[in-house]
């Protein structure tokens, strides 16, 4: 069934039932999940491939394709793959990420024709054991996923680059399962902020403290009724019965400010480790709500830039285009007038807190605010420095991985 828009309502919620279930098990995939765009509509005949015979095409993938980061799915193989087992149609939403992470795509064209079928064969090989790493079991069926006729059809050395990025983040990051299995890449050396020794509680707790009761809708994963949409299809034909969206009290993150005091102390690369920690907790732990507003403003003695952001996408594209701007000295004042700013003009209705990330020294603010303020700082640049008592501080130390 399709709505005005025309678009596959049904398919859509299942997406997002296999979608949340895939970040229940993959926390580490949570940021290149947010990455993709999923299109749901049936196939098109691809244009000639530079001759190659497009015997892939009429596999029985066929309905499934990749076009950089856009993913194509047509909404009748959603339904029979997952009428078969949702985890099935997981692990092949995992396999297509599987060949992008290793370049598949985007290397077809370097493959002469009579090699082409090979070399297909053997790229699935691969995206099945990377699949299988991920996901933890053994697969025992490892059928052709998807069309790869429209591999390869122009070299396209940015989408190279965006997806060989995110395969490195997974590798710095860890097994999204937990301990990494023997044999397979070591982590490269990376910064990380951890708490200091002698802190009370944890970044995650801090973040917690931030949200605030709201009625939201959630898919119930243990809870969802497949029975209906198996009856839906065999009574009504292409009519699923799917059991509408659960409503209920969650605390969680409506809105949420995260100022980068980008005075000349400044480090570009902290900052994005700071950010890129900040938003792997809550995409984790699911923090935000599904409309939510963060603003990422960046202040040394003035605002220099102030970013809204509504989406896991967006934060993403934030971080992979990250630019500091600022180099002056310190005031903390012009970001506290902004937030005001903003409240005034009606935005920010339900800001618990805000994240300050600086060392600390500047100008203060003479009247507390009504909300709570963490200023997160590097051990070592905060000992002599006097600050008013509304402020709470998150001390972190650096370590390298």
């Amino acid at each position: 069934m399709k709505n005005q828009a025309g678009q596959y309502t049904t398919e859509y919620e299942i997406l997002e039932l296999l979608k949340l279930k895939l970040y229940q098990r993959l926390h580490g995939l949570a940021p290149v999940l947010g990455a993709v765009e999923f299109r749901i509509e049936e196939p098109k005949q691809p244009e000639p491939n530079g001759g190659v015979e497009q015997e892939s095409a009429d596999r029985a993938c066929a309905g499934f394709r990749i076009d950089g980061r856009v993913f194509y799915l047509s909404p009748s193989r959603i339904r029979s793959d997952f009428l078969k087992d949702s985890d099935f149609l997981c692990r092949e939403l995992l396999h297509m990420l599987s060949h992008c992470l290793l370049g598949h795509p985007f290397e077809a064209w370097r493959v002469e024709r009579e090699e082409r079928k090979v070399w297909e064969s053997d790229c699935d090989e691969k995206a099945w054991a990377l699949t299988e790493e991920l996901w933890g079991k053994s697969i025992p069926e490892k059928p052709p996923v998807d069309d790869h006729s429209f591999w390869g059809q122009k070299p396209d050395e940015r989408e190279k680059a965006f997806w060989q990025g995110q395969g490195e983040k997974l590798l710095r990051s860890g097994n999204p399962r937990g301990k990494r299995k023997a044999g397979t890449a070591k982590r490269h050396r990376t910064r990380q902020l951890v708490p200091a020794a002698g802190q009370r509680g944890d970044y995650r707790s801090i973040l917690r403290g931030l949200s605030s009761y709201r009625e939201d809708s959630r898919l119930n994963l243990d809870e969802f009724q497949y029975s209906w949409y198996t009856y839906g299809l065999e009574i009504y034909g292409n009519m699923p019965l799917i059991e509408p969206l659960e409503y209920s009290e969650e605390r969680k993150i409506a809105d949420l400010v995260i100022v980068i005091d980008t005075s000349g102390s400044c480090e570009k690369e902290l900052v994005r480790v700071f950010l890129e920690e900040t938003r792997g907790i809550l995409e984790q732990d699911r923090l935000f709500f599904r409309s939510f507003c963060l603003h990422l403003i960046q202040c040394d003695n003035q605002i220099q830039r102030d970013d809204c952001i509504h989406s896991r996408e967006e934060f993403e594209k934030y971080l992979e285009h990250l630019e500091i701007r600022g180099g002056g000295g310190t005031d903390f004042r012009p970001a506290f007038a902004r937030i005001e700013e903003l409240r005034q003009q009606g935005e920010l209705r339900d800001l618990q807190g805000i994240l300050y990330f600086t060392d600390g020294c500047g100008w203060y603010p003479k009247k507390e605010p009504d909300y709570q303020v963490w200023f997160v700082m590097l051990q070592g640049h905060f000992d002599s420095i006097d600050m008013p008592d509304w402020v709470h501080r998150l001390v972190l130390e650096e370590k390298r991985a």
